[in-house]
């Protein structure tokens, strides 16, 4: 269970840019150092201003930690949302998703970024949670849209899928490429999963049309 975050005032419209500034540069600091590798005190010479603002915006380091897996998330996410699931075969769809999953996952950022998640965890608990609610979970619940018609079909074409399938279809190619970048070390591109791609909206389909 997350702990209760401490209560933050509301920020008011004026300090929302110095708000933004402080999230943008301490999450530049995560990414390079860690959670343990970098103190307060360094964030406060990364943006600027004082602790006071960082205490004042954020609560405390873990909040802004917390605060900042969330950010990233959201970056990570920008070119995901801009995908149009309303136009194109179900296997065109699933094929652009499971792609920009390869170009997010496979990314020198993001490979920091998981490991400043996995080492995180250990000083803060619940920041794996806020990684699997604004990460994973936002790639499931598009490939279950997909998947279902909601981008497009009529409401009688449209079919109930059980969760597994959606969430397979990520944790699959997911696993695969953070054993390739992140344990091996090694780069990887779309070109490189042509076949897994393939082969994952192949079984998809085959489920969806002969469920067990």
């Amino acid at each position: 269970m997350s702990p209760t975050r401490p209560r933050i005032p509301p920020v008011q419209p004026r300090g929302e840019m110095r708000r933004t500034r402080i999230l943008h540069s301490a999450s530049e600091a995560f990414l390079r150092h860690g959670y343990a590798g970098t103190s307060v005190d360094a964030l406060v010479a990364e943006a600027g201003g004082s602790k006071a603002s960082i205490y004042r915006y954020f609560g405390s380091k873990d909040g802004l930690f917390m605060a900042a897996v969330e950010y990233l998330c959201g970056r990570f996410l920008e070119n995901l949302k801009a995908i149009d699931i309303a136009e194109g075969t179900l296997e065109r769809r699933l094929d652009a998703i499971l792609r920009e999953l390869v170009a997010v996952v496979a990314s020198p950022r993001h490979v920091a970024f998981y490991r400043m998640v996995v080492e995180g965890q250990a000083h803060v608990p619940g920041a794996g949670a806020a990684w699997f609610e604004h990460g994973p979970q936002v790639w499931y619940q598009l490939l279950r849209r997909v998947i279902e018609g909601a981008g497009g079909a009529p409401a009688r074409r449209r079919r109930k899928v059980p969760a597994v399938v959606p969430e397979l279809l990520f944790d699959a190619l997911f696993a695969r490429l953070t054993i390739q970048t992140v344990m091996l070390g090694q780069d990887a591109s779309a070109a490189d999963h042509e076949a897994s791609i393939a082969a994952l909206i192949s079984m998809a389909k085959r489920y969806l049309d002969d469920p067990p």
